[in-house]
């Protein structure tokens, strides 16, 4: 029993490290992101917001009825990594895999390709830089 102190110790010289517990993101510097997204002037609603890396990772929000996203990295987790990203902003029901369902219709999407597809709409996220507003015209 002269090892428990010792043990005792241990334990909570790695628990005040974090050795031995932490869920992976601290490293990630992950940044909170929001913003807000209208569609010839108005709050779009219901829209998936998409903010994806050169890793082709993304982070998603969805906008609430005054147009509000705020990115989530995983479905716990709020922001996403810092650096450039490609935009898109979609209105389309997405099904499992990235695509209509086998033999399925593919979705008519509303918003126009330059923003989701072949989107034109960029971002830069760093620690200062965590808002990004997107006002989208449906005709060109």
């Amino acid at each position: 029993m002269r090892f428990l102190p010792l043990l005792i110790a241990i334990f909570f010289a790695m628990a005040a490290s974090g050795c031995g517990q932490g869920d992976g993101y601290a490293e990630l510097g992950l940044v909170q992101v929001s913003g807000t997204v209208t569609l010839d002037g108005k709050p779009l609603s219901g829209a998936k917001v998409s903010f994806e890396g050169d890793d082709k990772r993304s982070a998603i929000g969805t906008t609430d009825s005054a147009g509000h996203y705020a990115l989530m990295y995983d479905s716990q987790t709020r922001g996403t990594t810092p650096g450039k990203k490609i935009v898109r902003v979609t209105l389309a029901e997405i099904g499992e895999g990235g695509g209509a369902a086998e033999g399925a219709v593919p979705p008519k999407e509303p918003i126009p390709a330059r923003y989701n597809r072949q989107s034109e709409l960029k971002a830069d996220v760093s620690a200062t830089n965590t808002t990004f507003n997107f006002d989208l015209k449906s005709a060109s």
